[in-house]
């Protein structure tokens, strides 16, 4: 309480809604035109390398980590991250945003079965991190990879 007696309340902060936005910053500078089965599937890749562990302890770091356009600050990316978009570019955003928050809230399911890394093999060679995995879906002009099972060597234990 203040000398007034008024009470303050602090405004929450929303980890969902950070993760969300973080999320589709990320999701404009990878596929932006790639309409929203897209934007969930680049969004799922994310969401399971958190699930899997492996990628980082927060959806941030998972992110930061896997995103080629914000590991090398591409024009899109910069234009994402300091929300500087013109009017038609805000409208895409705010449409990823809807399907991010979705995503962050579990409403929409995992449409790539697991998969937990992309590349457009269109515009770019197999990459080597995807001789160990397997390519489980085809979402527009992504392809995408899962881990391949590992085989247990110690037999009858």
């Amino acid at each position: 309480m203040n000398g007034e007696g008024q009470v303050y309340t602090a405004d929450a902060i929303n980890p969902l809604d950070v993760d969300s936005t973080l999320m589709a910053k990320m999701i404009f500078a990878e596929d932006a035109g790639g309409g929203p089965q897209a934007w969930i599937a680049v969004g799922n890749a994310a969401l399971n390398r958190l699930k899997s562990g492996r990628y980082g302890k927060s959806l941030s770091q998972v992110i930061k980590g896997m995103s080629s356009a914000i590991q090398t600050k591409s024009p899109q990316w910069q234009k994402a991250d300091n929300l500087e978009f013109n009017d038609f570019e805000q409208r895409v955003f705010n449409k990823i945003k809807d399907v991010t928050d979705g995503l962050v809230s579990g409403k929409i399911p995992d449409t790539i079965k697991g998969a937990t890394h992309f590349e457009n093999l269109n515009r770019f060679p197999l990459p080597y991190w995807a001789k160990d995995m397997d390519a489980v879906a085809r979402v527009g002009r992504h392809t995408y990879f899962r881990e391949k099972p590992r085989l247990d060597t110690k037999k009858g234990e």
